[in-house]
């Protein structure tokens, strides 16, 4: 009796790790982002943060870009938050954006920042992208975000 418990505990075994194995398999082959990006199939974008000591939304002389910002884009079409995975700003206020599009079809999405601890935004806290897919592959555009200190 002992052995045959043994033989049915090992298949439920054996089948869950089969299982696991399939849906994981499945998971890395959608969202490979570089299969999908081999295929043209990606979004891609930048964001600027700087701090915007003036508080006028635009970057002026000797206002230096702010590091370590949390960048989202939410797909709105799909209903998907945090489609490309957050981002952080690097020192120089930089973050490459990259959203990978199942089909190549036409992309709506919220490009928007964190506010990092001790700052409020001074730009457009939500910045809309609408795109047909395969008209904007030429073009990057790059998505500005300025930010005061509250003290």
């Amino acid at each position: 009796m002992s052995k045959l418990f043994e033989l049915f505990l090992g298949s439920i075994l054996m089948t869950l790790l089969a299982i696991a194995l399939i849906v994981f398999s499945a998971l890395h082959y959608i969202l490979r982002l570089g299969g999908i990006a081999e295929a043209g199939c990606a979004w891609h974008g930048s964001a600027k943060t700087w701090v915007d000591s003036n508080g006028d939304g635009l970057i002026n002389k000797g206002e230096p870009p702010l590091g370590k910002v949390e960048i989202h884009i939410d797909d709105i079409q799909n209903q998907l938050v945090d489609a490309g995975w957050p981002v952080l700003t690097d020192k120089n206020g930089d973050a490459r954006l990259t959203v990978p599009s199942l089909g190549c079809s036409d992309i709506l999405f919220q490009v928007y920042a964190s506010p990092p601890e001790g700052y409020r935004i001074t730009t457009k806290p939500r910045i809309g992208v609408n795109q047909y897919f395969w008209g904007g592959l030429e073009t990057e555009n790059v998505y500005y975000f300025g930010f005061i200190s509250d003290r």
